[in-house]
């Protein structure tokens, strides 16, 4: 169930995070743009369209959240009794919880929550040690990355969205990988990126505001696509004269010059391509240097939005080349 709500003027704890500027830029599974018009159009009363919640791979998670919660309380248990620390009180809470801020709110439900009465000292995937007691919040994810791989930024933000609004001591997140490990996590309380998760949600807030009483406060477009959503077209074929901008005529040429060099990158790779082939010749499968180069054969049934019964199937070849080494 849906305990947060843009209708509500509330940022829930796994959308917040796609508003931090991070090192690396926004890092988020959708853009600040995504973000602000979802909460626009349910201000406004409309249906959301593209919640990632009705994506397979996340129903497919929702799902498997209370067997992996129990995989996880099982172990935890056995841990709590080896050190004398039981009971373990594991629950999901059926209520949301919210910080306050200027505009709106931040806020999280919880996947689960855990309370311990006596410390516990639990070391955690990473081979860190932590002392853990009183509240904590638990986060299932249902990974299908290598167990190798680091927690996704995304996700530590999330947990401290979700430690500053409940108050909590720590956050475990826990992860089954590929369907049969277990991993944990554990975070304490971080201010200054919980400071960054504030700051990002005022100015949320405040560009909704005003992007909504006619005010042109969106972010920068992640990519043309969608600059091409946010400067929406007036609908006249009026041609109108910019001769005397400045910046126009140079970001002209560099979009002309652009287009030129992926017209003559393509030529040239065609051209290449080309006599490599006629080199293998037959061969689809060639080693040279530390690259393997492949021409393969194959074949792809005939259908139009069915199997055509009877049909030859469709004869094609891929072209690749990978770097063995890389």
């Amino acid at each position: 169930m849906k305990l947060t709500s843009y209708a509500r003027r509330e940022i829930g704890s796994s959308s917040i995070p796609n508003l931090v500027l991070t090192d690396q830029g926004y890092i988020g599974f959708s853009s600040p743009n995504d973000e602000l018009e979802k909460a626009i159009n349910a201000l406004q009363g409309q249906e959301a369209t593209n919640d990632i919640a009705n994506l397979p791979k996340v129903k497919a998670g929702t799902i498997l959240e209370p067997a992996i919660l129990k995989l996880f309380h099982d172990e935890l248990k056995m841990i709590c009794a080896e050190q004398g620390k039981l009971p373990l009180d594991i629950s999901v809470p059926d209520k949301a919880y919210f910080y306050e801020v200027d505009g709106g709110k931040i806020g999280s439900s919880l996947d689960a929550d855990m309370h311990l009465d006596k410390t516990l000292n639990l070391i955690d995937h990473s081979k860190s040690s932590h002392s853990l007691n009183g509240k904590g919040v638990i986060e299932i994810k249902n990974y299908s990355g290598a167990a190798s791989d680091d927690v996704s930024e995304i996700y530590k933000l999330q947990v401290q969205a979700q430690l500053l609004t409940t108050g909590y001591n720590y956050a475990i997140l826990v992860r089954l990988v590929k369907g049969w490990e277990l991993q944990w996590f554990v975070y304490k309380p971080n201010k200054e990126i919980q400071d960054k998760l504030i700051n990002a949600a005022v100015e949320f807030w405040h560009r909704v505001d005003g992007i909504m009483q006619g005010d042109k406060l969106h972010y920068a477009a992640a990519n043309t696509k969608e600059a091409s959503r946010i400067f929406k077209g007036n609908g006249s074929k009026d041609v109108i004269n910019f001769n005397k901008n400045n910046e126009l005529p140079q970001l002209i040429d560099d979009y002309l010059s652009a287009d030129k060099a992926i017209k003559a990158s393509k030529k040239i790779q065609d051209t290449v391509s080309i006599r490599m082939k006629e080199i293998l010749g037959e061969h689809e499968k060639a080693e040279c240097q530390g690259y393997m180069i492949n021409h393969s054969t194959y074949e792809r049934a005939k259908t139009k939005t069915i199997k055509v019964e009877g049909a030859a199937p469709t004869v094609t070849r891929r072209f690749t080349i990978k770097d063995m080494n890389g």
